[in-house]
């Protein structure tokens, strides 16, 4: 086995569809570890049958004839309350992370010999406080220490850094199953400066799958009559051979999907053998590719920079692979453009995460790098206005603190209503709120109410609010399941106020 420092921490791509594990080595880069099946990504799938948890490709296969035990793009969820019941087992997106986790931690294991007891989990730049936190506790429930919650796009570029080892002004282009990341990254002198972040949690390849299976669906009607969709196993295959299509297409101009027994009926079986072309699934997902040129053309917006700042694009993610979408990102920059293929878009994330944790590990020199916050975040005030206490575009770790004050003589206690703006969104979503009680009485405005913000280096965000004449506080570190703002209501005399007239 090749030299690795004992006790070591792995790197970890927690992905949409597929996930994967590194091991950082000694005088060169992280090697992705295989799993039993000697495969080096491992499908993000659970199910579970006859009460035995299965992971990976053992779980994707069962997915036909076990799909209401089968659970897939869970990232997509993360940090909300969705739940699964599963053979009696309410399952969390959470633990269905973890049993994910546990896995790779296992596959690593295997190939290590011994215990690993830490990792580098990486996330989407866009994910939400909310979202970080649950990762947080699915590695938590693994039984993973985790050392950094570690923003996908800096890591792939981190490991495209370690490989061409100069400066340049990246775009990396992470675009994966469930989500697009799109970041703006200057590496100079060895450092890693993050210029600006955009992307959607909610966007991927599996939505490219979704307009073949519908396609597919509106064929065999045409054809047959019966819907597909009302025969659970018929919906399960056309997911499958959807993805095996679309994956055709980046290679071959056309393909077919042919399911035979795709369903029955009274008259028998009936069989889908479709033809599919490139340029008919380019044509259906027109309104996807509008939607990625918008948020590129937002995110340069949001970072005050323009096309011609972008030196090269990393592509990032097995969807970056797709015709269509590359031919969208050349036509967005100017010619000159660098396109880099340098490392495999499906395992360039999971390579950085592993340079990170060797350096974590005292493996590897320590790296200069920065993050930013992907959201506005501030708080509510007592007219319901967004106050912003931290810029979307700061780079983290960081603490920012603002005076608030009460509205109304002798008020008691305050609540502090804590909210995320999302720019691209123009959206205002709850983080949660908590209550400052026990202020002594006062005149309204004359109390001098301290709400500090506080992000660690997980992107993690902590509010504290003080009275600062008494020392009465409060604090609280997210974990609430968001909403938008206008759900959350409080009691009049608990309203806060700015005391500054101008916002920041």
């Amino acid at each position: 086995m090749t030299d690795i420092l004992k006790p070591t921490i792995v790197g970890i791509d927690l992905g949409t569809t597929n996930s994967l594990v590194s091991v950082p080595v000694r005088d060169d880069r992280p090697i992705i570890v295989a799993n039993e099946r000697g495969e080096r990504v491992t499908p993000s799938v659970v199910t579970i049958q006859q009460n035995e948890i299965l992971v990976g490709e053992l779980a994707k296969s069962q997915a036909v004839l076990n799909h209401e035990n089968t659970i897939s793009l869970v990232k997509r969820v993360m940090g909300g309350d969705q739940t699964w019941n599963c053979q009696g087992r309410e399952l969390t997106p959470e633990s269905v992370s973890s049993e994910i986790l546990k896995y790779l931690k296992g596959v690593a294991e295997s190939y290590l010999g011994y215990e690993v007891t830490g990792a580098v989990i990486t996330v989407p730049a866009y994910f939400n406080d909310l979202q970080r936190e649950a990762t947080m506790r699915a590695g938590e429930l693994a039984g993973l220490k985790v050392y950094k919650l570690f923003n996908e796009p800096t890591a792939a570029a981190l490991a495209y850094g370690l490989q061409r080892n100069n400066d340049d002004h990246l775009l990396v282009f992470d675009f994966g199953g469930g989500t697009l990341d799109i970041t703006f990254l200057e590496v100079k002198d060895g450092a890693f400066l993050v210029q600006g972040v955009g992307g959607d949690t909610r966007l991927g390849g599996v939505d490219f799958d979704r307009l073949i299976v519908e396609n597919a669906r509106d064929y065999f009607k045409k054809i047959h009559g019966p819907d597909l969709f009302a025969d659970p196993l018929a919906y399960q295959q056309l997911l499958s051979h959807a993805e095996k299509a679309k994956v055709d297409l980046s290679a071959v101009k056309e393909t077919r999907i042919m399911i035979p027994y795709v369903t029955v009926t009274k008259k028998g079986p009936l069989h889908l053998n479709m033809p599919l072309s490139r340029e008919t699934l380019e044509s259906l997902a027109a309104p996807i590719l509008d939607n990625i040129h918008r948020i590129l053309q937002e995110s340069l917006e949001s970072a005050n920079l323009d096309p011609n700042w972008v030196g090269s694009v990393v592509l990032v993610g097995g969807s970056s692979r797709i015709p269509c979408v590359r031919r969208l990102l050349a036509e967005t920059f100017p010619t000159g453009v660098t396109f880099r293929y340098d490392l495999n878009p499906e395992e360039i994330v999971a390579i950085g995460a592993g340079v990170l944790a060797g350096v974590m590990a005292g493996i590897y020199h320590e790296i200069d790098f920065r993050d930013v916050i992907s959201h506005d975040l501030g708080i509510e005030d007592d007219l319901g206005e967004f106050v912003k206490l931290i810029n979307r575009g700061a780079s983290y770790p960081l603490e920012n603190d603002r005076l608030f004050t009460t509205t109304r003589d002798n008020q008691t206690e305050v609540t502090v209503h804590v909210l995320q703006k999302a720019e691209l969104e123009d959206e205002l979503i709850s983080l949660g709120h908590f209550t400052v009680g026990g202020l002594p009485p006062a005149k309204a405005g004359e109390p001098d109410i301290k709400v500090t913000f506080s992000i660690d280096q997980h992107g993690l965000l902590q509010v504290r609010a003080e009275e600062v004449n008494s020392g009465v506080k409060h604090e609280i570190q997210l974990t609430l399941h968001p909403k938008r703002a206008g759900n959350t209501r409080r009691p009049d005399d608990s309203k806060t106020v700015s005391k500054e007239p101008q916002m920041d």
